[in-house]
């Protein structure tokens, strides 16, 4: 399209130009335009710069964005829409001075010369132009949206005029998805550009928040928000789409939200109609070549592609704004934007069939010869390249394995004949270990066999059996993940006997085997000295998955022994380990952040708590949501304790739905439906805890802390469902296993359940006895959050502890700030939750709406038990049975509690009652 030569005069042609309206007028500014005050507050400096740039590709809010700036300004606003018709020089420079006149009335002869069949000099017209507007102080925008349709010199070179001559009251604003060749380096370097770049324009959170939340009927979670935002990389038109697709629900919109994701044939149509028209057939060959690649430089593009310049063509797409983004700052290294990318990969199987599969045989060869092996082994698995897999796996599988990278080692190894796998042990083994990573435990096991079925006639029988220790070491994880843990020990046990002390890697992990079974069954001491030992071997052999593996079971025995500052400590250790080892992308790192989350949880740091809470959701994100319970599960106590019923609610709906398609570890379910529980209680959904009551685990030895918490679980649901006597039988037992075995954390919050079960069927004295055993505890553990779950009863329980009971001074300033917490506390069921106590009338009298005849004529203590028998909703007969008096006693003190209280029905004195309690609840 650009000219053959620079002609610095253009011609009308025959006949005068005839203008269209709409090209120069100020779109409308949709109605439900999302204002973005990060960007806005950029553009305010606009002018003290000659320019100012907006540019990125297609569907990025370029035009939005200007729409929204120009209504926050009170100035006149040139605006000119520029199509391909517009790159005639005399077409532009007409609807330029047009709207130039349009917006100030000060440019009428330039105009009419303009609109003429004479010729036309572009600068010399520019220089009358500018002179007509010389007369004016009043400041003026020139916007020229959509600029990369240009591509003729002239109107290049005289926009490059104009940019450098303009009147300090004119400021010029452009548009465009490629960078236009107007000087821009030089206005960069002496700080004369303000320019909004790609990564500028993409949504981030805050823009996404207000964007859905103008458009939605319903609040996204940012569990929900982040993930969307980090895969469409903030890109507006698709959260647009994703949004006018999507009906009133939020199972609609995640669903639609996949569905564009993955490639919706609207988003296909939109690239197709909006990007490629516009390149030419060697740039669009060159793109969907080079799709195949999600990283690319010069060698690699050439290889891949066949070009003569790869570099070349990298920039030119950059410079054409085709979702390309350089990954360094020398532009040596690119890539397209993920979602470009699988648009171009389908346009690709569209135009070229049968190409692919060369196309990523040729990719593999590039990356092994830049040494790249992990890119070198996707394009393998893509290409179907048998040898390239098989050769790339004997020499770095194990490599992979410890660096964490298990789906594509399961990927690389499917794409493997199962005959190849079964007569090779390293494969099979890789294979195995890395099936047990996933917790696809049938397939680690049809793995093994198929190999026990061969390789024994092909090896010497001394060399079988030492791989045979090393499958009964799979094994023996195995089993200890399914809960077996008498045969993990036995399997454990003879691979350290029979296995050469060099094979320390599976030595390691046999020793952590035991070391693991020895925690499940109570013999902390024992498991603590065995992961510690397993830890140093790991160190020692460059092992960093079993050394992080076994950092996290001494961080949960430490917790379960009750030293939560110990396993804070080791947590430390671990977070550092990682980052010395560059390993924090591993899985397991997941396991560190969420114990670190459960000790900051328990000791009531909440923000801390969510971070580690979200950081372990991230590190597991590309293994799945199926991974997400343990996280969920705390992130829904968080909200819990917050007070936000709307995010606890969308958590345990998360679990509920993972919970009915998978079965996990008995850990995680026992956290899970503790959890639930406790919603379940907030809420008082009494219907949905009989339900789980119903179906709830059985009862085991609980030898360990997911066993105790089980148990605790049914005891909860007992207390809950009003069958305190049921809840502390539960208790009973579960407390002298915790005891038993040393288990501190438990027995904790063992004594907290018992104070909430003997409260509740009005044992005073034990639960206050019980709840000073657990402040006791609290002063090692540290513990606030598992008190806080009791709910607002706790604030009546620690005032009736502090007036009877002697507490010692760590004690005391826990049960105080204990109170404060619990009244800050935001209920997830409004109603008034506490009751009345003898504690209590202190603090009572002291509110300064109380009835005077109260605090000049006190209620006796008779009276304050009938009142608060009257708030329970009790009758005048349930009463006297209570109190086991005559229901003619109850009726006189009746009468005279009425006259205090200045009332005549029971429902004023239960009114009267909840707005003194409500004071003392927090609300």
């Amino acid at each position: 399209m650009a000219s053959a030569h620079l002609a610095k005069t253009v011609e009308s042609g025959s006949g005068q130009l005839v203008l269209i309206p709409s090209k120069i007028s100020v779109p409308n500014r949709p109605s439900k335009l999302t204002h973005r005050p990060r960007l806005a507050s950029q553009l305010a400096d606009y002018s003290t710069h000659q320019l100012t740039l907006i540019h990125g590709p297609a569907g990025y809010g370029k035009t939005s964005l200007s729409l929204d700036w120009i209504n926050q300004l009170n100035h006149p606003v040139a605006w000119f829409s520029i199509d391909s018709a517009d790159n005639e020089p005399v077409r532009f420079i007409a609807y330029l001075t047009a709207c130039l006149q349009q917006a100030t009335q000060r440019c009428p002869q330039s105009l009419e010369q303009v609109l003429t069949a004479s010729p036309i000099h572009f600068e010399s017209h520019i220089s009358r132009l500018l002179m007509e507007l010389a007369n004016t102080d009043t400041p003026v925008l020139l916007v020229l949206d959509d600029y990369h349709w240009i591509d003729n010199e002239v109107i290049h070179q005289g926009l490059r005029f104009l940019i450098k001559h303009k009147p300090a009251f004119l400021h010029i604003v452009i548009n465009s998805r490629s960078l236009p060749p107007l000087g821009l380096a030089n206005l960069r370097l002496h700080d004369q550009l303000l320019e909004i770049a790609p990564d500028q324009l993409a949504f981030d959170e805050d823009d996404a928040h207000q964007f859905f939340a103008d458009r939605l009927p319903f609040s996204l979670t940012p569990c929900q928000l982040a993930p969307l935002l980090q895969q469409v990389e903030g890109w507006p038109t698709v959260l647009q789409l994703i949004a006018l697709l999507s009906t009133p629900d939020i199972d609609s919109f995640e669903s639609w939200a996949n569905e564009v994701v993955k490639g919706h044939t609207y988003l296909l149509d939109y690239l197709a109609e909006e990007v490629l028209t516009q390149v030419s057939p060697e740039i669009k060959q060159f793109l969907y070549f080079s799709s195949v690649l999600d990283s690319m430089n010069d060698y690699l593009v050439k290889t891949v592609t066949g070009v003569e310049n790869g570099q070349a063509m990298l920039e030119q797409v950059e410079q054409l704004g085709l979702f390309i983004t350089p990954l360094d700052c020398q532009r040596h290294w690119y890539r397209y934007h993920p979602l470009f990318s699988t648009f171009l990969r389908h346009q690709l199987g569209k135009h070229y069939p049968g190409q692919t599969q060369t196309l990523h045989q040729r990719a593999c060869a590039g990356w092994q010869q830049l040494g790249y092996i992990h890119e070198a082994l996707t394009h393998a698995i893509a290409g179907e390249n048998h040898c390239a897999l098989t050769e790339i796996l004997l020499k770095h599988g194990w490599s992979f394995y410890q660096q964490g990278q298990c789906r594509i080692l399961q990927q690389a190894l499917n794409s493997i004949p199962s005959a190849t796998l079964a007569a090779n042990a390293e494969l099979t083994m890789l294979g195995a270990w890395v099936a047990q990573n996933l917790y696809q435990y049938d397939d680690v096991e049809n793995l093994l066999v198929q190999a026990e079925q061969k390789l024994p006639q092909q090896m010497p029988q001394p060399q079988w059996q030492e791989i045979q220790c090393e499958f009964n070491t799979i094994r023996a994880q195995l089993a200890m993940n399914l809960g077996q843990i008498k045969e993990a020990q036995m399997l454990a046990q003879d691979a350290l006997a029979n296995l050469p002390e060099e094979r320390r890697r599976i030595r390691t992990v046999a020793l952590s085997v035991l070391g693991e079974a020895s925690f499940c069954q109570g013999q902390l001491t024992k498991a603590q000295q065995m992961m510690e030992e397993a830890e140093q071997l790991a160190r020692l052999r460059g092992a960093s998955q079993i050394a992080l593996w076994t950092q996290c079971q001494q961080s949960e025995i430490a917790m379960a022994q009750g030293y939560l500052q110990k396993a804070f400590n080791i947590q430390d250790k671990a977070l550092q380990f990682a980052t010395e080892h560059q390993v924090n992308h591993l899985p397991i790192m997941e396991f560190i952040h969420r114990v670190r989350a459960q000790v900051l949880f328990e000791w009531h740091h909440l923000d801390g708590a969510e971070k580690h809470s979200l950081a372990g959701i991230e590190i597991l994100r590309p293994q799945g949501e199926h991974w997400f319970l343990q996280c969920y599960a705390l992130l829904a106590k968080i909200a819990l304790l917050r007070g936000k019923h709307t995010v606890c609610a969308d958590y345990i709906q998360k679990l509920q739905q993972l919970m009915q398609g998978d079965d996990y570890h008995s850990d995680w379910m026992a956290n899970a439906h503790a959890t639930m529980l406790a919603y379940w209680q907030a809420t008082q959904d009494m219907a949905a805890i009989e339900r789980w009551q119903q179906a709830a685990p059985p009862l085991s030895p609980a030898t360990n802390h997911f066993y105790q918490c089980h148990a605790r679980n049914r005891a909860r649901a007992e207390i809950y469902l009003n069958q305190p006597a049921k809840a502390i039988d539960i208790l009973t037992s579960l407390q002298q296993q915790a005891v038993k075995y040393r288990l501190i954390t438990d027995q904790n919050r063992n004594h907290i359940c018992f104070a909430q079960a003997y409260w509740s069927q009005d044992e005073r004295e034990l639960a206050l006895e019980h709840l000073e055993q657990a402040l006791q505890l609290a002063t090692t553990t540290g513990f606030i959050s598992s008190f806080l779950l009791i709910g607002k009863s706790l604030i009546v329980m620690l005032k009736a502890l502090k007036q009877d009971y002697p507490l010692a001074d760590n004690e005391l300033q826990r049960a105080e700030r204990l109170i404060k917490l619990a009244q800050q506390q935001r209920s997830l069921n409004k109603s008034i939750t506490i009751t009345l106590d003898e504690t209590l009338i202190g603090d009572i009298l002291q509110q300064a709406d109380i009835p005077e005849l109260i605090k000049s004529t006190p209620l006796t203590k008779r009276e304050w038990q009938v009142l608060s028998l009257i708030h329970s909703g009790l009758s005048n007969e349930q009463i006297a049975g209570h109190l086991e008096v005559a229901p003619s006693t109850i009726k006189t003190h009746i009468r005279s509690l009425y006259q205090k209280l200045n009332v005549n029905h029971r429902d004023e004195a239960i009114d009267i009652a909840n707005k003194m309690l409500r004071t003392i609840q927090g609300d």
